[in-house]
């Protein structure tokens, strides 16, 4: 079985998964964010280098209020526990993403992880947060047009270079929870040649057994 270098995730469905337990939303997006540290250690477990969690898109602050509020507070409260325990792992944390419109304690948080973690590795954990494929691809042209790039001479890397985590490799393959089968903005550039692979299982309880089934469901459709 080839394992991938690169496995996404867009962390869908933790809303429906509180409905389910006659959980108020609040507690599924906790739910959510507490199950990356699991699907970290279900993959450096199976061999994967690099992974990338889809947490909140710039899309996202169109929710109410009072979800939004409950979901920053709550990467601010249980973020810094979250870096601890990744850092004894070894596992390095970036942020993927805009910084623009975040308050100054979730900025704070998103350091700490970052700075925590800078000397680890290899095993890299890619939090999308604040992401907008559309937004980044946005920024990196603004990026290279500050720079004096003549048209020219703009390739593919020169993109790549300009992209919000330009050391972190394109994905191989994308999983999606949920039921939801689109791409919702996420990573355009980076999946362009990725393998998806959707299902029904909401993102909290997504587990090992459905993550290998994934990886198997790759390897298969890599080798046609």
């Amino acid at each position: 079985m080839t394992i991938p270098k690169h496995i996404a995730f867009i962390m869908d469905g933790n809303g429906r998964w509180a409905n389910d337990r006659g959980l108020p939303r609040s507690k599924g997006h906790l739910a959510g964010i507490n199950h990356i540290k699991k699907i970290v250690d279900i993959c450096t477990r199976i061999g994967i280098q690099f992974i990338t969690a889809y947490v909140w898109s710039t899309e996202n602050w169109a929710r109410p209020d009072k979800e939004v509020s409950h979901l920053m507070d709550s990467i601010v409260r249980y973020g810094p526990d979250m870096a601890n325990d990744l850092h004894d792992k070894g596992v390095r944390i970036l942020h993927c993403g805009s910084r623009d419109g975040l308050d100054r304690n979730v900025l704070e948080t998103i350091d700490f992880a970052t700075n925590l973690t800078r000397n680890d590795g290899p095993n890299i954990l890619n939090l999308a947060f604040n992401y907008g494929a559309q937004r980044e691809l946005i920024d990196a042209v603004k990026n290279i047009v500050r720079q004096h790039i003549e048209a020219d001479d703009i390739t593919e890397q020169t993109i790549q270079s300009n992209l919000y985590c330009p050391s972190v490799p394109d994905v191989d393959l994308l999983i999606r929870p949920g039921g939801e089968k689109r791409l919702s903005n996420f990573l355009l550039w980076q999946c362009s040649n990725s393998i998806f692979y959707f299902t029904n299982t909401y993102w909290p309880s997504l587990g090992e057994d459905e993550i290998k089934k994934a990886i198997q469901d790759f390897s298969e459709r890599i080798k046609r």
